[in-house]
């Protein structure tokens, strides 16, 4: 399998190391346990031809589960709503259409200004203006966006999305070690450990907990895992590994720098709030 994303974590680890212990009768030679950063590079590895065929068999399975469950389809929903006068309703889409083309307007205007070395007054208003506008325009698409995602979120399509989204990172996520041979060499390990999916997301559950419970993990047959490693590898990378699994299979990104660009443009509004709290 090829790499499809990588990016690089920090994970405090607690190792113990020899130390000289001063004592009346004279130095004693024991361990101390001390605390270290390390870099841990993330891999999101690229499905073959027929693990996509894989994905979409499980998408088919739960899909049909939600539609069995009781789930309504977006489609079904969307049609519901549209006879309702909803947000799916003729008026509305054609409201949404006369914003969508004053925002790209809008965008083009600011975009067409900003690269002049100098402005008149007049040009100086209509760029002020275009930028009020663009603002405007942005604010209500997303707040679209909002009310469709939370609209469509409980749709069978929506839940199976979320459930292969979540099968794709058990199956694909990787990260890289230094291990001991003839001279140290780096290898990529899975991340969520198990034979199959069932295995993983018992893992992944566990990992879940608010509380690491090591002994949890021994209960349910996960006594081989490095539980405490694969907590703090989860709590750094699960939500990236979520996104980019997402960029991917809604075809928004196909390489490291194409998902790159997309998580920027999707999550950046996310990432500066983060920063103000």
């Amino acid at each position: 399998m090829k790499e499809l994303y990588s990016f690089t974590v920090d994970r405090i680890v607690e190792k113990e190391v020899p130390h000289t212990k001063k004592t009346k009768e004279g130095p004693v030679e024991t361990t101390k346990k001390v605390k270290k950063t390390i870099k841990n590079k993330i891999v999101f590895r690229k499905p073959s031809v027929a693990q996509r065929e894989d994905a979409d068999f499980f998408y088919g399975q739960k899909f049909n589960e939600f539609i069995n469950a009781g789930f309504l389809t977006k489609a079904m929903l969307a049609k519901k709503m549209g006879d309702m006068g909803g947000i799916t309703s003729d008026s509305t889409r054609d409201s949404m259409s006369q914003i969508i083309l004053d925002n790209i307007e809008a965008s083009r205007t600011v975009e067409f200004f900003k690269g002049a070395k100098s402005l008149d007054e007049d040009q100086k208003k209509e760029l002020n203006t275009a930028e009020k506008k663009y603002a405007e325009t942005r604010k209500l698409i997303y707040e679209f966006e909002m009310s469709m995602r939370d609209q469509f979120g409980q749709t069978a399509d929506a839940k199976a999305e979320q459930k292969l989204i979540e099968w794709l990172v058990l199956n694909f996520s990787y990260y890289e070690e230094e291990v001991e041979g003839e001279g140290l060499s780096k290898e990529l390990f899975p991340i969520f450990v198990g034979d199959d999916y069932d295995a993983k997301r018992t893992l992944l559950l566990v990992l879940q907990e608010d509380e690491e419970d090591p002994s949890e993990a021994n209960k349910l047959g996960l006594d081989h895992v490095n539980f405490s490693k694969c907590k703090n590898l989860y709590e750094k990378s699960f939500e990236t590994l979520i996104r980019v699994a997402s960029v991917w299979y809604n075809q928004l990104g196909s390489d490291q720098k194409s998902i790159d660009k997309s998580l920027k443009e999707l999550f950046d509004d996310d990432l500066e709030s983060n920063e103000e709290k």
